[in-house]
């Protein structure tokens, strides 16, 4: 049997549209860490842990074969990282941020537990590494080809669609970024914003749950 490979499965969820559409994602398991970044995406301290998570998905992803037992185990194709930046009203001024790496839902802490005793990292990387039950939300997202900056035409997509449906951001300084196409400075990024549910409306067949 192929693996499960969320970029044929989850497309919507995962989506490579610049048109601006919605997701509302319940909890789930994510592999994550948290830091500084002055320099974003080109700051080691942010990609020394984001190869770091991804080496615990990978890692995990192997299951039986490098001998970590995982009941109802089915072959996958690890998730995307992603990061929630916060810590200014602007992208370039979101320097904090949270590494999110979500797990499929047979996957327990246990299984993240020997996949980070299997791996050789500095003990310094390895204590910031964390299994967490999260949420992701309810949330706009638009697909930029290019890397994200104040002036990114997938932010100014999201704004336009909030403000012509009366929407209101969660929160005036985050973002979410999924990177589908690999974490540098220079891939192109799938930019969410978090929506606060009360305001606005939305046609739910334009909103993709999981």
């Amino acid at each position: 049997m192929s693996e499960f490979n969320w970029e044929e499965v989850e497309q919507d969820e995962y989506s490579r549209s610049a048109t601006p559409s919605f997701v509302k994602l319940t909890t789930r398991s994510y592999i994550t860490a948290m830091g500084v970044a002055p320099n974003r995406l080109a700051d080691a301290t942010f990609t020394d842990l984001a190869a770091a998570v991804t080496a615990v998905a990978k890692q995990i992803s192997e299951g039986p074969s490098v001998g970590i037992k995982i009941p109802n185990f089915k072959a996958y194709r690890p998730y995307p990282l992603q990061a929630v930046w916060s810590g200014g009203d602007k992208i370039s001024n979101r320097h904090v941020f949270r590494i999110w790496l979500k797990q499929p839902l047979f996957i327990e802490k246990a299984q993240f537990t020997a996949a980070l005793a299997q791996l050789d990292f500095d003990p310094a990387i390895a204590k910031q590494l964390h299994f967490e039950q999260l949420a992701e939300g309810f949330e706009i997202q638009s697909f930029s080809d290019t890397p994200l900056d104040d002036s990114a035409t997938a932010l100014k997509r999201i704004q336009t669609t909030i403000a012509d449906n009366q929407l209101v951001p969660k929160y005036n300084d985050r973002h979410r970024e999924v990177y589908v196409a690999g974490y540098s400075k220079t891939a192109p990024v799938l930019l969410r914003v978090a929506l606060d549910e009360n305001f606005g409306q939305i046609d739910e067949e334009h909103v993709v749950y999981n």
